[in-house]
C-alpha cells in the first residue's frame, strides 16, 4: 500500500514539479497568443480593404478624384 510520501500522491504529481508546471503554463500561454495573432492577421486584411475602399469613396464624394480614377483604384483594391 502506498502512503502519502510515495508515488504520485506527493507534491505536484506526475513527477513534474513546480518548474515543469511553469514551463507547461508558458507553452499554453504562448500557443494562445500565437493563435490570437494568426486570427487577427487572417481577418485584418479584410478590414484594411474595407477601410481603404471607404477612404476611396470619401475622396470620390468630395470630388478629389474622377469617376474613372475611382473605378480604376477600386479595381486595384479588389485584386
Amino acid at each position: 500500500m502506498m502512503g502519502w510520501n510515495g508515488g504520485m500522491m506527493y507534491g505536484f504529481g506526475a513527477g513534474m514539479g513546480l518548474i515543469g508546471w511553469l514551463v507547461q503554463l508558458a507553452l499554453i500561454v504562448a500557443l494562445i497568443y500565437l493563435a490570437v495573432i494568426l486570427i487577427r492577421k487572417l481577418t485584418g486584411s479584410a478590414d484594411e480593404s474595407k477601410k481603404s475602399e471607404s477612404i476611396l469613396k470619401e475622396r470620390f464624394a468630395r470630388g478629389e478624384i474622377s469617376e474613372e480614377e475611382y473605378e480604376r483604384m477600386k479595381k486595384i483594391l479588389h485584386q
